[in-house]
């Protein structure tokens, strides 16, 4: 048995990958104005500082990936 059939996973279309990274941008986005709404009602909020801080990652990972793709 070649190493290749062990370990094969079907491609699926890119376009679909670009669709899943755009609305990880959109939660992204959600996440950090859920962040920002949470702070201005209670000034030192870890869980609004946590939200903000994963929202700016998965932004930022997600359009990481989709300059990869593109590219």
């Amino acid at each position: 048995m070649q190493l290749e059939s062990i370990f094969y996973f079907p491609s699926l279309n890119e376009t679909f990958f670009i669709i899943i990274n755009m609305v990880s941008i959109t939660f992204g986005f959600c996440l950090i104005v859920y962040g920002l709404i949470k702070q201005k009602k209670h000034k030192k909020s870890t869980l609004a500082t946590c939200c903000m801080v994963l929202g700016s990652l998965t932004i930022i990972t997600h359009i990481i990936q989709i300059v990869a793709k593109l590219l």
